[in-house]
């Protein structure tokens, strides 16, 4: 069979292109996965989203480090190797970005990216379960709930932040972000909603789409300077595909970089150490690695107060019976059901801190994750400064990639995660907390002066797992593809993941990832774009 386009990577974006070009029964679509089957109940069940994190078969197990700026520790980084990819492990937060990412990406010489332009798309993918509006969606594949947020620390933290003077909005995926909220999530009926669920599922019958899994793509083969096809390993043997029109790189902001240079795209100096025959010269492949690092603020409470004593084994057990029975329970929930996105100084437009809100604490005793009664805010930076990179550390595919975000490189970044603790303690002073609030477990009473606060960032620093902007969108010369996402350097080859991101979004990638997607497949098939909206959106006052 031959192929009009090979996709490598059954993740968010990955998903959502096959289902869109195998629309067309004139298309032939191959899809190549990495991970297996998205089946099975921790991918499925909201709740097990910890057991999805760990689970060691459906991950690519790679850590960033050793990180220059904290004592050269290393870093997990969760990504998922799994058909729906990330998007079949992750925490199901549905944030889009704030319009102004978005205005911001035009402002680089991208027009067709102002959020007028994404806006539409951002529509056309979801169902909003509050239903659809100027801003939100009511027909599309991904499916859209508003979290319950019943339990009373989640009505701690949203009063705690109204009394610490913020706004509270009531949907901060549409006019306004900026504030607290109660939060939305890819979840429904229950379920997990993965772009795989949301995407891939439905379009698995058809004739022109194959889904090849378990299989390892080790290059794109280049010809002339254009794409062929790809090389790759499945069940210990190795085999060329060839393709018609293109190749779709959708591996991700680690992965799609390292295939690139593995194929010989990349700076000529790093492959020639590595022995890779040099196919295009491309010294932006891998550079402008961004994340959102960030700290845990833990605070303990009465056991009686947290949701832990909801999660004792009778707890679970009814959990688990709820949700198998019923999909109904506590078994349906992320736990993560209020956020927040703040701004720590008066001279940003933009939040620069985002907010996630859990109640109750998890540490690791004995080498394991446990709950223990209490609360916490998970504060990461919205936009931060500091850069990194992703490089080869062996011409060989299965060989992980050299990940190092460079965190904390920026002196501006350390000041915004201070200011950051600082403005979540003065939440946690607030009256709504008086009836809850313990003994501050991390960073701790005893941390008070910046230098303290700095020393506990700097031992404590991880990530939200959202890496993104190694393939990097834009017009000038270290852009590594163009406004309709194709590789500037080779022919016939598109990456559709978040490493094209021209800066990293305010807010979870997941989202902003779908509505590249959905945008990109027009692009792809010619299809005229949808037209621009004019739904306004809240700026912070001067």
């Amino acid at each position: 069979m031959k192929f009009d386009y090979i996709i490598v990577g059954a993740g968010s974006a990955g998903c959502i292109v096959a289902s869109r070009l195998s629309e067309d029964p004139s298309i032939k679509v191959l899809l190549i996965e990495a991970g297996g089957s998205d089946r099975g109940p921790i991918m499925s069940m909201p709740a097990a989203l910890p057991f999805a994190y760990q689970s060691k078969r459906l991950g690519w197990g790679y850590e960033s480090g050793p990180e220059p700026h904290l004592a050269d520790r290393m870093i997990d980084e969760k990504r998922g190797r799994v058909i729906g990819g990330t998007s079949s492990i992750n925490a199901m937060i549905f944030n889009r970005g704030n319009p102004m990412d978005f205005d911001g990406w035009a402002q680089r010489g991208l027009p067709e990216w102002d959020y007028a332009h994404c806006l539409p798309y951002f529509r056309r993918m979801e169902t909003f379960a509050d239903g659809a509006d100027e801003w939100r969606g009511g027909n599309g594949p991904m499916r859209i709930s508003r979290c319950q947020a019943k339990h009373k620390l989640y009505d701690a933290f949203l009063q705690s932040g109204e009394q610490a003077g913020f706004a509270l909005t009531p949907d901060h995926n549409g006019h306004r972000q900026e504030g607290v909220h109660v939060a939305q999530a890819f979840i429904h009926n229950g379920l997990r909603w993965s772009s795989a669920r949301g995407y891939l599922h439905p379009a698995r019958h058809r004739e022109n789409l194959e889904v090849l899994s378990h299989a390892l793509v080790n290059k794109v083969v280049i010809e002339n300077g254009a794409a062929m096809g790809v090389e790759i390993s499945q069940k210990g043997n190795r085999r060329t595909v060839v393709c018609e029109r293109e190749v779709i790189l959708c591996a991700g902001a680690f992965n799609t970089p390292q295939l690139l240079m593995l194929s010989g795209v990349g700076d000529a100096d790093q492959l020639r150490e590595h022995g890779i025959e040099l196919k295009a010269h491309a010294p932006g492949v891998g550079r402008n690695l961004e994340n959102h690092p960030g700290v845990n603020l833990q605070y303990a409470t009465r056991y009686e107060d947290s949701l832990v004593s909801e999660l004792n084994i009778f707890g679970q057990a009814k959990l688990a019976a709820d949700w198998a029975l019923r999909k109904k329970g506590l078994g349906t929930s992320n736990f993560f059901e209020a956020g927040a996105f703040l701004r720590t100084r008066p001279d940003v437009a933009f939040p620069n801190m985002q907010f996630e809100f859990l109640p109750l604490t998890r540490q690791i005793r004995n080498g394991k994750l446990v709950a223990i009664p209490g609360f916490q805010f998970w504060m990461d930076l919205s936009r931060p400064e500091s850069r990194g990179a992703v490089t080869l550390k062996s011409a060989d595919p299965a060989t992980p990639p050299s990940i190092v975000f460079n965190h904390l490189e920026s002196r501006q970044d350390v000041e915004d995660l201070v200011a950051g603790v600082r403005l979540a303690r003065a939440m946690i002073r607030q009256p709504a907390w008086d009836r809850y609030r313990g003994t501050e477990l991390t960073p701790g009473a005893d941390a008070q002066s910046d230098a303290d606060i700095e020393r506990f960032v700097r031992a404590n620093l991880g990530t939200s797992y959202h890496p993104s902007g190694t393939c990097r969108m834009g017009t000038d010369q270290e852009a590594v593809v163009d406004s309709d996402a194709r590789v500037r350097a080779v022919g016939r080859t598109r990456i559709v993941d978040a490493s094209i991101m021209p800066r990293i979004v305010t807010a979870n990638l997941s989202a902003s990832i779908m509505m590249m997607a959905e945008k990109i497949s027009d692009r792809i098939l010619n299809k005229p774009p949808l037209l621009p909206a004019s739904a306004s959106y809240y700026r912070a006052p001067n």
